[in-house]
């Protein structure tokens, strides 16, 4: 039991871009699955679902871990404060522009803000790239936490926006509506007659 928490402890010095587990991931599974032929569905429907859930992981560490922000908390090595800094708050910020370019883009589907929210994605993987060469030096014990919780998501996703034909249904052609029966066809059931 005391693993998990320490985990969970480990996991606050820096923003989270939450990925539900056991149960939680059959939740998110089967309500993003029932949903797939919903233009916010299925895999999109999972960004949301980890967008949003993000939100309030990422809001709970921070309260958690307060005091990492805090310079006095480095004593002796006062320079570390600021690679502590530089390692964590562009990945904040980052997911921060994400949550309201995402939310934006519920309402307002225009490709152009598909792209600024593909350009954000890279821009994370890109700071998480640079957090990671940080922490190899300053925190070793953050290094496998985020490749696992930031890169490896961040990228997985940021293929998905560049790949995902629903993504440019939704979002460039604006036709999900008539589209979604070449991706998921109604069965119709006949009497045979």
């Amino acid at each position: 039991m005391i693993a998990p928490f320490a985990l969970l402890l480990l996991a606050a010095t820096g923003s989270n871009q939450f990925t539900p587990t056991f149960p939680g991931a059959i939740v998110a599974w089967i309500v993003c699955n029932t949903r797939k032929k919903y233009e916010f569905g299925g895999w999109l429907l999972f960004f949301y679902w980890q967008l949003y859930s993000g939100v309030v992981m990422t809001t709970i560490f921070f309260l958690i871990n307060f005091q990492s922000y805090v310079p006095e908390n480095f004593g002796r090595h006062p320079a570390t404060y600021y690679w502590f800094l530089a390692s964590a708050l562009p990945n904040l910020v980052i997911f921060v522009l994400q949550v309201a370019v995402g939310t934006i883009l519920l309402s307002v589907r225009t490709w152009d803000l598909l792209v600024l929210l593909r350009g954000l994605i890279a821009a994370q993987v890109i700071a998480t790239i640079a957090a990671i060469a940080i922490d190899v030096k300053y925190f070793p014990e953050n290094v496998a936490l985020n490749i696992v919780t930031m890169l490896v998501p961040q990228a997985a996703w940021l293929a998905y926006f560049c790949v995902s034909k629903r993504v440019r249904h939704v979002f460039q052609a604006h036709d999900w509506d008539t589209a979604v029966e070449s991706f998921y066809p109604t069965t119709k059931l006949g009497l045979g007659l």
